[in-house]
């Protein structure tokens, strides 16, 4: 078990690495370089995630990593919304679809939390994509900056689903 958390120690700092959105001037003055944007993390509670660019979703969830997510709907974006998945217990996961997937969904009761903010539909310079992804045995979705969805090794049942959006990336 102690070998699991090193793992996703190394793979958040991945993600907080490839995630340094937000210039070193903003950090100091306030001002952004590029359009506004706040953190969406990542948060892992030993068994289950949780992604928001809201408040930590309780005292047991850690931080594994963040990346920015636009505050606002620029021309090439699209809104992103976190939702509660109805066949799974806890499995909070992002889509683009303000529905959250109840029109595609088999069980058609997944439930709306918020909009989250809002992703780049394509990729362009400085933009990264961000992959939603799932692990089937925990029935727990979560996003990477990887493709590989961060499974070590690349065969431990870890789904890469889809390319949910392009956040922006200085550097």
């Amino acid at each position: 078990m102690k070998a699991k958390f090193a793992v996703l120690g190394t793979l958040a700092a991945a993600i907080v690495t490839a995630g340094a959105g937000i210039s070193a001037a903003h950090a100091e003055t306030g001002r952004q370089a590029g359009p506004p944007a706040v953190p969406l993390v990542r948060y892992f509670d030993g068994l289950k995630h949780y992604v928001t660019s809201g408040a930590q979703p309780g005292p047991k969830y850690r931080e594994e990593g963040r990346v920015p997510i636009l505050t606002s709907n620029l021309p090439g974006t699209r809104p992103i919304y976190g939702c509660f998945a109805g066949h799974a217990p806890r499995d909070q996961f992002l889509t683009a679809a303000a529905d959250c997937e109840n029109s595609v969904s088999s069980s058609k009761n997944n439930t709306f939390i918020r909009r989250e903010g809002f992703l780049y539909r394509s990729p362009g310079a400085g933009r990264r994509p961000l992959y939603r992804c799932y692990v089937p045995h925990t029935k727990s979705h979560f996003v990477s900056v990887r493709s590989d969805c961060e499974s070590n090794p690349p065969t431990s049942k870890v789904n890469a689903e889809f390319i949910l959006g392009y956040f922006p990336h200085a550097g």
